[in-house]
């Protein structure tokens, strides 16, 4: 069940901005920021693609204090 995804638009990034980050920007701004977006969407999109259903979790590193 592959989707396409639609590309993000300069206006959609204004609005993130203002309403959930509380930072507007302008239009020029969304353009120059969408720049950098969209390839880093691509890249969500293509580890989506990726069969890694039954990879397992990686290991989580945790340190161990010692008393010196």
């Amino acid at each position: 069940m592959a989707t396409q995804r639609n590309p993000i638009r300069a206006e959609t990034l204004q609005a993130v901005a203002a309403e959930y980050a509380g930072q507007p920007i302008n239009a020029d701004q969304a353009k120059l920021y969408l720049e950098y977006m969209e390839p880093i969407c691509e890249m969500f999109s293509g580890l989506r693609k990726l069969p890694l259903k039954d990879v397992e979790p990686a290991v989580i590193f945790r340190p161990v204090v010692t008393d010196e």
